[in-house]
């Protein structure tokens, strides 16, 4: 579950315009966000610089993932910037609302003008934020929006993730600058051999062994041919992926299967990481931290269990995604089943087995450029699907863009994918973390 955003908003206004209306707006603005989920920090309507010094100064104290500035009335700009270049740290939204009717009269408050000056002094100053204009119900959801996006910023930076070995099969685009991601992405990368996770696998009790073992029968039914001996190996596995995220205080996890588990330890990691996933951990493997670090942007913005999928092919329009043995149980559609790997050399172990259910979908990927990022996604429809070849998960994902346009962005074969539309949260994100967004 993602927390509720933490929003500073402060109602700017001129002190020679501070009446009942205003406050009225100001409330209203404050009622709206709460509606939504957030959690907010507010003050008296600020209508001097002094007071906007004092505010800003105190808001800097409550730990917060950002700051909407509301325009209330007619402003001077000097008392709005007294209290910005207090917070300007943090994520920005100017929301502004224009005239309004009472009693058969158009009447103002002087926000209108005062968004159309201030944004431009925002612009001209080279801030980064969100410019929202117009009614407050009908614009409140972009501006929670935002204080998602601002959320998971703020969560980004303080997540800890796990990365088992290094990049599979010298797949490129999983490679990554570790001090490149924390300071333009957030997350820390902690690093954990393939011999740690094995060898706390190998040194579980039977009861832990047991309690993974049943936890994974919760969760999905076991196919007959599954032996006891592989769904034993599965649940070390389990146990030792859980000791680590607990012991690093690990948010995420990517694990390196090829070919340390698949063929040396002759256990696939799908199944453990699977059930992982629903216990509240990203999860993905192929040691792709670009793709994990997609997962838990998704996963944050969203408050979903997330999944993720190789581009595998595409018929017109409709592309399918499918891992070789990874997805978790609660996204499936129908009844989840364990079944061995499909027959072949590389691969020795169990996977999941079963389509992901249709709806509405984003999909997304984080990229690394030389010294940047930028962020590749899409939406679209997820169709009714069959299982890849026979036995792999997968998902047929009919996009609302072109695809001739997501073939020229490729940028790695595997993509995060949350269900619903998160558009809006997403270009709300890219524009705090100084990045591009493309959407296909």
């Amino acid at each position: 579950m993602r927390r509720k955003p933490k929003i500073g908003i402060v109602n700017l206004c001129h002190e020679d315009y501070i009446d009942e209306e205003v406050r009225r707006l100001g409330s209203e603005a404050v009622s709206a966000l709460q509606a939504r989920g957030a959690d907010i920090v507010t003050a008296q309507p600020i209508g001097s610089a002094k007071q906007a010094l004092v505010v800003g100064i105190n808001m800097c104290a409550e730990d917060l993932d950002g700051i909407v500035l509301f325009l209330g009335s007619w402003i001077e700009c000097a008392t709005a910037m007294a209290f910005l270049r207090e917070i300007e740290h943090l994520p920005l939204c100017l929301w502004g609302v224009p005239m309004f009717e009472r009693d058969g009269r158009l009447e103002s408050t002087g926000s209108y003008v005062s968004f159309a000056m201030f944004r431009g002094s925002m612009a001209r100053a080279g801030y980064r934020f969100l410019p929202v204009l117009g009614e407050i119900l009908e614009t409140a959801d972009s501006v929670f929006d935002f204080c998602v996006a601002a959320m998971t910023k703020t969560a980004l930076r303080r997540t800890r993730i796990g990365l088992v070995g290094y990049t599979s099969m010298s797949i490129y685009p999983g490679t990554f600058d570790h001090l490149l991601v924390r300071k333009m992405i957030g997350p820390e990368i902690h690093h954990i051999d393939n011999y740690t996770l094995i060898n706390i696998a190998e040194s579980a009790a039977q009861k832990d062994i047991a309690e993974s073992e049943a936890f994974l029968r919760s969760r999905s039914a076991i196919d007959k041919e599954v032996s006891q001996a592989f769904l034993t190996k599965a649940s070390r596995l389990l146990y030792a992926l859980r000791t680590v995220c607990r012991q690093y205080s690990l948010n995420a996890i990517n694990v390196k299967c090829q070919y340390e588990l698949s063929k040396e330890y002759k256990m696939t990691a799908c199944v453990p990481l699977s059930a992982l996933a629903e216990l509240g951990v990203v999860s993905s493997c192929e040691g792709d931290m670009l793709n994990t670090i997609s997962m838990t942007v998704l996963a944050l913005l969203t408050g979903q269990v997330v999944t993720y999928g190789d581009a595998i092919n595409h018929i017109g329009n409709v592309v399918k995604f499918s891992s070789c043995g990874f997805a978790p149980f609660s996204l499936a559609d129908g009844d989840p089943v364990v079944r061995n790997f499909m027959p072949h050399p590389g691969f020795t172990g169990i996977q999941t087995s079963f389509t992901l259910k249709p709806g509405r979908v984003t999909v997304l990927r984080l990229v690394e450029d030389v010294g940047d990022y930028h962020i590749l996604y899409f939406t679209g429809e997820g169709l009714p699907s069959e299982l890849r070849q026979g036995v792999m998960p997968a998902l047929d994902v009919r996009l609302d863009g072109d695809i001739g346009r997501l073939v020229s962005e490729y940028s790695g074969q595997h993509f995060a994918l949350c269900y619903g539309d998160c558009s809006a949260k997403i270009e709300c994100l890219c524009t705090m973390l100084g990045i591009r967004a493309v959407r296909v």
